[in-house]
């Protein structure tokens, strides 16, 4: 929290000391993104619990360019965590609760739109693709006789009346339950704003679909394919920059 707040001090004292650039300078900054996560097409009988809110955070860097006043793109790079919540209501007795959290690292690559609607304040319309590359997972199945534990580097039974059969194993779980690569897309829309001439800020609705279906070992017995979605915030502080600014083009006399 201490080198955020360095960085954001620093940025908004050197914007108002450095001479004016256009709306086509890069821009590299930091983002936030609380969002909800859902996966659709679970079976009907997978009721959703009192999920946390929110249940998912993600942060990162971003990088912009546009190639005019109007066009460009944005990529960038960020770490998320996600969660979520079931009870199987399947006329069991085994009253079975299931549990997943997620850690994905993601690479977003957009095309960006510009809207002036005042001085300094823009609407920008996003839409691209996504690469998500999972880190780590953890899921957990309760029943009234065992708890099961699978993630990315151990698997764990337990036994609740016989605890004489519990086991433990220990090695590299990352794409047999889940895979490990998903494709997805990414859009969003919101407002940028420009303090200064070197420092804007950005706030915007942003959602996420994986094209993918992220589960390699179905957890969803008889579902149909399963879809990653998210929906939330995305808050975002840039830095303006031109690169012609680092060298002189003024002629050399002799």
């Amino acid at each position: 929290m201490k080198i955020l707040k360095s960085f954001t001090i620093f940025f908004l004292m050197y914007s108002y000391a450095t001479s004016a650039q256009e709306l086509t300078n890069w821009q590299v900054g930091i983002n936030a993104n609380p969002f909800l996560f859902y996966k659709l097409n679970t079976v009907s009988y997978f009721d959703r619990e009192k999920q946390d809110f929110p249940n998912g955070f993600g942060f990162g860097i971003t990088i912009e360019k546009n190639w005019n006043e109007r066009w460009g793109f944005k990529t960038g790079f960020e770490s998320t965590s996600q969660n979520e919540k079931y009870f199987v209501n399947d006329n069991s007795e085994d009253n079975t609760r299931f549990s997943s959290s997620f850690k994905y690292y993601k690479i977003p690559l957009t095309v960006q739109y510009y809207i002036p609607i005042k001085q300094n304040l823009y609407v920008t319309v996003n839409q691209g693709v996504q690469l998500s590359l999972l880190k780590y997972f953890k899921s957990v199945i309760v029943t009234n006789s065992q708890r099961i534990t699978y993630s990315s580097d151990y698997e764990e039974r337990v036994f609740f009346e016989t605890p004489q059969d519990n086991s433990i194993i220990y090695r590299n779980f990352n794409g047999i339950y889940y895979k490990n690569n998903l494709a997805g897309l990414i859009g969003s829309v919101g407002l940028k704003g420009f303090i200064s001439d070197r420092f804007s800020y950005s706030t915007n609705l942003r959602y996420e679909y994986d094209l993918t279906n992220p589960d390699k070992t179905p957890i969803y017995p008889n579902s149909k394919t399963v879809h990653n979605f998210r929906i939330g915030l995305e808050f975002g502080l840039q830095y303006n920059f031109s690169i012609n600014d680092r060298f002189d083009k003024s002629p050399i006399k002799i």
